[in-house]
C-alpha cells in the first residue's frame, strides 16, 4: 500500500484541481457543467419513456410522477443492436418509442457535450464509443435530432431530455437524499464521478483524467500499451478495465509461476482464495486500488466541506476483495472530519435520467 504520506498528497492535488476547475480554470479534469431545469416538465400523473442505452443491452421503461415522486410502471431490458450510424439509431428510436407518451428521457452512456435546449438538458455527440460510431451523429444535438426525425416520421411531437450515465447515477439520489451532500461515483470497469455545485448545476467531473498523482510502474506500462497512451491516467490506473493487468504484470515480475488472469473478476477469486503469495498479490493490487479511489472520494468531500452521500454503481466497488470496507477506512483517515457513506440505488439508471424531466 502506498504511504499515508502520499495518499494525502493525492488527495490534495484532486481537491486543488476542483477548486482551479470551479473557478474556471484548465486543469486535469473536464469538469463538464450541466444546467438542470428546477422546475418539472411533466405533468402530475403523466406517462412518460425513459431508454437507458449503453453497452451491449438497452433498459425501456415507462414512468410516471406521482406526489412528487416516481414510480416506474414496467421496465424491459433488450440486446442493443449496434449503431454504426445515425440511421440505424433513429430507427432504433423510431421503433421503441411508445405512441402515448410526448416526453422521452435518455441516460445515453457515450461522451458529450451538454446544452440547454427550451429548458431541457441535451447534448452534442462528440464522439462514438468502441463499435458504436454513430456515423452522421457526431457533432449533433442528440435530443434535437431525435424530436426532428420523430416529427418526420410519426407526425407528432415529443421533448427529450438526456445525460450521461455518471449524471443520471447522481439526479437518481435525489429519489431518496437531499441534494446539497450527493455525490456520484461509477467504480466498475471504468471511473467517474459526479458532483453538484449549486441548485442547478451538476458537473460531470470525468475523473479517470485526473494526472497529480505518482503512476506505479505497472500503470505506466498498461497506458502505453493502450489505445490513447497519456490519456485517462488515473484510471489505468485503478479500474476494474484495468486492474488485472497490473496483477499480470507483477505476477510476471516477481516469477510466480501462476497462469495470467483474464480479467479483474478472475482476479477478485484469486483474492478470495488462499494461494501463497499470489493471493496476497491480488490482494495488494486491490488494496492499491481503492486507496486511490478513497484520494477522489476524500477531495471531493472536502470540496463540499460537509457529511457526502455517495452514490456508487459498479461491481468492482461493491464486489471486489474487501474493496468498498478499504474505501471507507481510507476516507476517515483522509477526511477525518466528515463522514462519507456510500449508498445503492435500485433501479439508479432509469430513475436517474426520469428526474432530468420530473
Amino acid at each position: 500500500m502506498m504511504k499515508f504520506s502520499t495518499l494525502q498528497t493525492i488527495t490534495d492535488n484532486f481537491y486543488k484541481e476542483l477548486q482551479l476547475a470551479k473557478a474556471g480554470k484548465k486543469t486535469s479534469l473536464p469538469f463538464i457543467k450541466h444546467q438542470l431545469s428546477l422546475t418539472p416538465k411533466v405533468k402530475k400523473g403523466e406517462v412518460f419513456q425513459v431508454l437507458r442505452i449503453g453497452g451491449s443491452i438497452y433498459q425501456n421503461a415507462l414512468v410516471k410522477r406521482i406526489n412528487g415522486k416516481i414510480a416506474i410502471e414496467r421496465s424491459a431490458q433488450r440486446p442493443l443492436p449496434v449503431f454504426r450510424t445515425q440511421e440505424i439509431f433513429l430507427s432504433f428510436i423510431d421503433r421503441v418509442l411508445d405512441k402515448s407518451v410526448n416526453h422521452l428521457a435518455l441516460n445515453f452512456a457515450y461522451p458529450m457535450k451538454p446544452l440547454s435546449r427550451d429548458g431541457y438538458l441535451d447534448g452534442t455527440l462528440v464522439s462514438g464509443s468502441k463499435e458504436h460510431e454513430f456515423a452522421g451523429l457526431v457533432g449533433n444535438a442528440v435530443g434535437e435530432t431525435i424530436e426532428r426525425y420523430i416529427k418526420d416520421k410519426q407526425k407528432r411531437t415529443i421533448h427529450t431530455a438526456l445525460a450521461n450515465d455518471t449524471v443520471c447515477l447522481l439526479l437518481s439520489g435525489l429519489t431518496q437524499f437531499p441534494k446539497n451532500n450527493l455525490v456520484a461515483g461509477i467504480i466498475g470497469t471504468g471511473l467517474n464521478f459526479a458532483i453538484f455545485l449549486d441548485e442547478q448545476t451538476l458537473v460531470n467531473l470525468e475523473s479517470a483524467n485526473f494526472d497529480k498523482f505518482p503512476q506505479s510502474q505497472e500503470g505506466k506500462l498498461i497506458d502505453q500499451g493502450s489505445n490513447h497512451p497519456g490519456s485517462s491516467l488515473f484510471e489505468k490506473e485503478i479500474s476494474g478495465g484495468y486492474l488485472y493487468k497490473n496483477f499480470n504484470i507483477r505476477l510476471a515480475k516477481e516469477g510466480l509461476g501462476y497462469p495470467n488472469v483474464s480479467s479483474t473478476k478472475e482476479m477478485d477469486k484469486v483474492a478470495f482464495n488462499d494461494i501463497p503469495k499470489v493471493s496476497l498479490l491480488a490482494r495488494e493490487v486491490s488494496e492499491h486500488s481503492s486507496s486511490l479511489v478513497a484520494c477522489q472520494i476524500a477531495g471531493i468531500t472536502k470540496l463540499y466541506n460537509r457529511d457526502c452521500t455517495v452514490v456508487i454503481e459498479g461491481s468492482l466497488f461493491w464486489k471486489g476483495y474487501r474493496y468498498k470496507e478499504n474505501v471507507g477506512v481510507v476516507c476517515r483517515q483522509l477526511e477525518p472530519d466528515h463522514q462519507v457513506s456510500f449508498v445503492f440505488v435500485e433501479e439508479s439508471g432509469i430513475l436517474g435520467a426520469a428526474k432530468l424531466i420530473s
